[in-house]
């Protein structure tokens, strides 16, 4: 599953949902481009909304480690996205804790 987000300011962000993890490639005006893959098990499946960002949060560290703009293609597509990384990191988690 993938998803790409294009935000005014910030520039845009393609995040693809895999087995283990997401990996997510940014193209920021001030930052320049950036990829990094983000395990799923790591992530607090309960997300936090702040002004016009959902965060996931890390599990064991402080702050987001996984932040989308909200509804960002669209609604629909936006609420699939969260959904499915909200089940794949319950399972993940559940998987590398041995409660499956």
């Amino acid at each position: 599953m993938k998803i790409k987000q294009k935000h005014l300011l910030y520039g845009s962000q393609e995040l693809e949902l895999r087995d283990e993890f997401i990996r997510v490639k940014i193209n920021s005006r001030l930052k320049g481009k950036k990829e990094l893959d983000i395990e799923l098990a790591m992530l607090n499946p309960e997300p936090v909304i702040s002004n016009s960002h959902l965060h996931f949060h890390s599990r064991v560290k402080c702050g987001p480690l996984l932040s989308l703009y909200i509804n960002k293609p669209n609604e629909k597509e936006f609420n699939a996205f969260v959904e499915a990384v909200k089940a794949k990191a319950q399972s993940e988690y559940a998987a590398f804790a041995g409660l499956k």
